[in-house]
């Protein structure tokens, strides 16, 4: 982003230098693609791949050399990485079915191999030891990109929510951006005023090879890079499962249900992966002993997902749900309605606020609720503060100790070891850049135009301290997305989901069956993950409940006869 932390296109990492970033491809695997591509001759000077295409092939180069460049063609022209023999061109975006925003050029006569996108998704889902080495090399790419800002271009100012807004979108989606502030870019209003652009039309988002968007809704930009996944396999009418949420616990059951035969409909709100997909590092997830970040586990999951036929849906909001005669039906904010046999709600739930003056000024633009290497670019070196004593904060204090000269762990409690994992709380005091601050609270927001400190209060010391940071990042508390529910469906004192025994017979009226373990008080609607009251908040434990949650479906629609010749296979 520039003006307030600004991803700068140009030097830096490049993609092909670096050892790993762009790996050359041994014989062996250069023959399993064989398989899947064609091979053809190209020209020096040939594109292989232009920004805005909305599909574009894998390219191995089998021979000869080429450049990937941001803004081929047209003036400023940066050239981002060289690549040569037996090294692959491609990005995430292939993936997830982003619009090119960057063009590769041939740069010498030679023979590439070429890997259609839905053939790349079979070599994703049948070839492990491929799909692991370009999945892997993809998010190196990803994360490079993302520090150089070769993508979108969002012009707004920090003062505007709607410019907030965006931020949070491009941000939760994982996309590429620079971000250009009216407040401190002399570029922004260049660039304003070169397209005549009058100050209602603002914030705006300029496209590479694609159309300029003012002041977009979050699925105007998703339909306009081609990733709001509004297209799938199934037809109009009604599909067997509907999971509201893209999280882990969303994720993990769309993916068992659409592989145990099961017409799967996945809508979230937001962004594939939750608030788990901006976790920097998950490292107490099962078979993965050197963790693994939340972007990759998204990334993982939605490809799952897309192996097994799910539609997925995106910036799609649930609005309301209705029942009748077995079959429910949400509508969304798009205007679309879906129907299903039955639902599993997986809306998770999202970090409280402080109640503090000016917070919602500085929301965006210094206040942060995920430490992603987006808002750690805004912050730089600078030191920055976490309030909260939970995994989520202490997750991002070690990843923002990584770049950020100071780290300030500021916590109500006593000590961290209260409901922090002891994995975190030991790397915690053993980082020289994290201060731990119990008993203390954040009083007042300090800065004129950005944050530039916090008033602190300690139960122990009489009177306020004032920290110097550029970035407060809030990870405290919790409140379940389940608005759009209108109270239709039991919950407990604070809001959150219950299931199962835990449902009080009040609640339950003249039903006939009793609600299942993870079945709401309406049957055939399920709840998992952090929504559900009593849940364990753990990515393991989410996504435990998501494929636990699918064998309770089965069961649900085979007591009311619908399962018709879906039947649950043995177990994996």
């Amino acid at each position: 982003m520039a003006g307030e932390g600004a991803h700068v296109a140009g030097g830096g990492d490049s993609l092909a230098s670096a050892p790993g970033r762009s790996p050359a491809l041994d014989a062996g695997q250069l023959e399993v693609l064989r398989r899947y591509g064609t091979e053809r001759d190209v020209a020096a000077g040939e594109v292989l791949f232009a920004d805005g295409d909305e599909t574009y092939d894998l390219i191995v180069m089998l021979d000869g050399t080429a450049e990937i460049i941001q803004g081929y063609g047209r003036p400023g022209a940066t050239h981002i990485a060289a690549y040569g023999r037996s090294q692959f061109l491609g990005e995430i975006g292939m993936l997830t079915g982003q619009r090119a925003y960057l063009t590769a050029v041939a740069t010498s006569a030679g023979r590439v191999l070429a890997v259609p996108v839905a053939q790349l998704r079979i070599v994703m889902a049948h070839e492990p030891g491929l799909s692991d080495l370009i999945l892997r090399t993809f998010l190196l790419r990803h994360s490079i990109l993302m520090r150089r800002g070769a993508g979108l271009t969002l012009i707004g100012s920090r003062f505007d929510p709607d410019t907030r807004r965006l931020l949070e979108v491009l941000a939760r989606n994982r996309l590429v951006w620079t971000w250009l502030d009216l407040e401190a870019s002399p570029e922004a209003e260049a660039i304003v005023r070169g397209l005549d652009l009058p100050v209602a039309d603002l914030p705006v988002v300029i496209i590479p090879g694609g159309p300029l968007l003012r002041n977009p809704g979050g699925r105007a930009l998703l339909d306009a890079l081609g990733i709001s996944g509004t297209e799938g396999p199934y037809p109009a009418g009604v599909c067997d499962l509907l999971v509201v949420g893209g999280g882990p616990a969303g994720l993990a059951a769309s993916v068992y249900g659409a592989s145990e035969g099961l017409a799967t409909v996945l809508a979230e709100d937001t962004a594939l992966g939750g608030q788990a997909g901006t976790t920097s590092r998950i490292e107490n997830l099962l078979g993965f002993p050197a963790g693994l970040s939340g972007e990759e586990l998204a990334a993982r999951a939605t490809l799952q997902a897309q192996k097994f036929g799910v539609r997925i849906k995106q910036a799609a909001r649930a609005m309301s749900l209705s029942s009748a005669d077995g079959l429910h039906q949400v509508s969304f904010d798009d205007g679309d309605t879906v129907a299903a046999r039955s639902v599993i709600i997986a809306t998770g739930a999202q970090y409280n606020r402080l109640p503090l003056d000016r917070l919602a000024e500085f929301e965006g633009v210094g206040v942060y609720y995920a430490a992603t290497q987006a808002e750690a670019q805004a912050c730089g070196p600078n030191p920055v503060a976490v309030v909260g004593g939970g995994n989520s904060a202490g997750q991002a204090a070690l990843f923002l100790s990584r770049s950020s000269a100071e780290v300030h762990v500021i916590l109500r409690g006593e000590s961290l070891q209260t409901s922090m994992s002891r994995y975190l709380t030991d790397r915690i005091e053993q980082d020289p850049r994290i201060t731990v601050w119990p008993r203390t609270e954040v009083t007042e927001l300090t800065g004129a135009g950005r944050l530039q400190g916090v008033r602190i209060g300690r139960a122990s010391h009489p009177g306020e301290s004032e920290l110097a940071i550029h970035g407060l990042f809030i990870f405290i508390g919790a409140q379940p997305r389940t608005g759009w529910l209108a109270g239709q469906l039991a919950e407990d004192s604070r809001g959150f989901l219950l299931t199962g025994t835990g449902i009080p017979a009040t609640a339950l009226g003249d039903q006939a069956a009793a609600p299942l373990f993870l079945e709401t008080s309406r049957p055939g609607i399920f709840a998992v993950g952090d929504v559900r009251s009593g849940s364990v908040k753990r990515a393991a434990a989410a996504i435990g409940e998501g494929s636990m949650a699918v064998r309770l479906v089965f069961d649900r629609l085979k007591s009311t006869g619908s399962t018709h010749a879906i039947e649950l296979g043995p177990p994996a």
